[in-house]
């Protein structure tokens, strides 16, 4: 990604940018889908987990509990279910399988009414595999649906599910899933899909990436340009700087280098600090992402440009490394609605 504004920087009337770095891009736009069929007001409103598909689940239980510091919430043969500090059930759940893969993605909608409407409208618009709205049986209850995207990927939308009491913010320890970001060979047509379907809002767009936003932050979703749409990295938010840095520490300590960071981001103003997990899988621990209400401005790739030798506002990261972009096209979807045993 390369960007132009610093954090504070309120000059974006034409040529700013050349202003700064004199580094302009032209925007490409493809068509859209087929006009939605949503609802006026039927939009998803949040992120709340993630189901992985593992190689080994004992160790990478191990891993995401002692090293990334996420909790065991609940426990069925073949599956954990881990929560993080927030009040979500769960936040990323691993299931035994012959190889990794990304099983689910689990957005959250206002109520049933929302729900219900947001799943008339996707069959309407010639969803192949969609599922009936239900009561959900598996840990964290709640009521929903699952669909397959038009690149492959299962998506469950629910409301109602069971939510913690005693949601905290915690040092060193990620409070949720804060975005999640997805290869795609056509970012234009299934950013647009999410946001005719779904009710996202277009936040942002750089050369490589569309940012989808869906409540007060900036991003919950984001699409990278890539060959298939499989997963980029998943990020989990962590309470401040400090907790960034201490969590890199007890990364590189656990044997696990840094492969992108400690840098800040420009789309979202996070701070970031990225490696390739067990199974190839790239994850991220973050901080400070931005807030933004309905008068945000959205920005094109041609204000979103960094210097020559920048990729972050900071320009100190180390990376991103050979290791973390191949290992950013690794892992894909797996075929049919995926449901847990548990």
């Amino acid at each position: 990604m390369r960007f132009c504004r610093a954090p504070g920087d309120r000059d974006t009337g034409p040529g700013a940018c050349g202003r700064r770095f004199a580094f302009m891009t032209k925007v490409l736009v493809k068509s859209k889908p087929k006009a939605a069929l949503r609802p006026a007001g039927a939009a998803v409103d949040g992120l709340r987990s993630v189901d992985l598909g593992v190689t080994d689940l004992k160790s990478r239980t191990r891993f995401f509990t002692d090293v990334w510091r996420l909790a065991p919430v609940a426990e069925h043969p073949g599956s954990v279910y881990l929560r993080g500090t927030g009040a979500y059930h769960h936040v990323l759940a691993l299931h035994a399988r012959p190889r990794a893969e990304m099983l689910r993605l689990d957005l959250t909608a206002p109520d049933k009414a929302a729900v219900n409407a947001l799943q008339a409208g996707l069959k309407k618009s010639g969803i192949g595999e969609i599922e009936k709205p239900a009561p959900i049986t598996e840990p964290g209850g709640g009521y929903g649906f699952a669909f397959k995207d038009p690149e492959g990927r299962t998506v469950r939308i629910l409301t109602g599910d069971k939510r913690h009491a005693d949601a905290t913010s915690r040092p060193d320890r990620p409070s949720k899933l804060t975005h999640v970001v997805l290869n795609s060979p056509d970012v234009d047509a299934i950013s647009a899909f999410y946001a005719d379907h779904l009710g996202f809002r277009i936040i942002d767009r750089t050369r490589v990436m569309t940012f989808l936003c869906c409540n007060e932050q900036h991003h919950v979703l984001a699409f990278a340009r890539s060959t298939a749409p499989t997963l980029n990295h998943l990020a989990f938010e962590m309470a401040d700087i400090d907790s960034v840095m201490r969590g890199a520490g007890r990364m590189r300590d656990s044997g696990f280098s840094i492969e992108w960071g400690v840098g800040r981001h420009g789309p979202g103003n996070n701070v970031f600090a990225y490696f390739v997990g067990p199974d190839e899988v790239v994850i991220e621990y973050t901080s400070e992402v931005e807030k933004v209400g309905k008068n945000y401005k959205a920005r094109g790739p041609e204000e979103w440009a960094w210097p020559p030798g920048r990729n972050d506002y900071w320009g100190i990261a180390v990376g991103p490394t050979d290791r973390m972009k191949q290992a950013q096209q690794r892992i894909s979807f797996a075929p049919g609605i995926f449901h847990s045993a548990g």
